[in-house]
This record gives C-alpha cells, structure tokens and sequence, in this order.
C-alpha cells in the first residue's frame, strides 16, 4: 500500500551525475510545448523538455534546479528526467546571468545552426537571470 507521503518516485540525471533519486509528491517540468505538474496517477508519457525550473516537492521540502533542455519520462508512479545540464539557484550570480544573456542575444550568427544554437542559449540564458534575479529580491 502506497503512503501520502511517498507518491512518486523522481530520478533526475545531468550527463555529469545523478542530481535526485527519492520519493516526491509532485513534479514540475518545462515542457516545450509547455510547463506540466506530475502527481500520482498521471498518464504515462514522453515529454521534450526546454530550458526552465524543475520544482520537486519531496512533502517536507523543495528541490529547485535550472535545467537545460532534456526528455521527461513517466511510467507509473516513476518519473525520470534526462536534462543537458542543471544548476542548483544558490549558484546563480544575477551580474554573470545578465552578461552572459547579453552576450548571447548580441551574438553574431553565420548559418542556421548557429541560429539555432543561439536561440536555445537566449531562453536558457534568460531562465538562469530570471531565476537569479529572483533570488536576489526574495533575500532584499
């Protein structure tokens, strides 16, 4: 019999380690075609993810991580997160966020991969200066 307070398992992984492996109650994702919640109970599925905040709510904390883009799979109660690269917000600093989405939104492009590249850079970009920016004006 399952307990109130663990309905899901959640397991997330960069290609560097694995970031979470524990019992949750819910999951928010970046989905690309847009952000979803997990609970116990929802429909198996695939899901492309894009750069945005993974929110895990294990019941007696939450787990925030900046993702890169990645896959999300859920099957049963189990959900796997598969992202590029994931950064824990403590670790954001808003004056390099900011230079860097400046960088990337003035970044000359030759050829359409290039353009793709620097799309992606300007929503990650974008995602980590907002999530610093946050941090910086919940601490003021």
């Amino acid at each position: 019999m399952e307990t109130a307070t663990a309905e899901l398992t959640v397991s997330i992984y960069s290609p560097e380690k694995k970031l979470l492996e524990e019992p949750a109650v819910s999951v928010g994702l970046p989905g690309k075609k847009g952000s979803f919640t997990v609970l116990r109970g929802h429909a198996n599925l695939v899901a492309e993810l894009e750069a945005g905040v993974v929110h895990v709510q294990t019941g007696s904390r939450d787990e925030i991580y900046v993702v890169d883009s990645g896959f999300a799979e859920v099957k049963g109660n189990q959900v796997i997160v598969l992202v590029e690269g994931a950064t824990d917000p403590k670790e954001l600093k808003l004056e390099t966020e900011q230079a860097a989405l400046e960088e990337a939104l003035n970044r000359q492009v030759e050829n359409p991969v290039q353009y793709a590249r620097k799309q992606h850079d300007i929503a990650l970009r974008r995602v980590r200066a907002r999530v610093a920016a946050s941090a910086v004006s919940n601490s003021n």
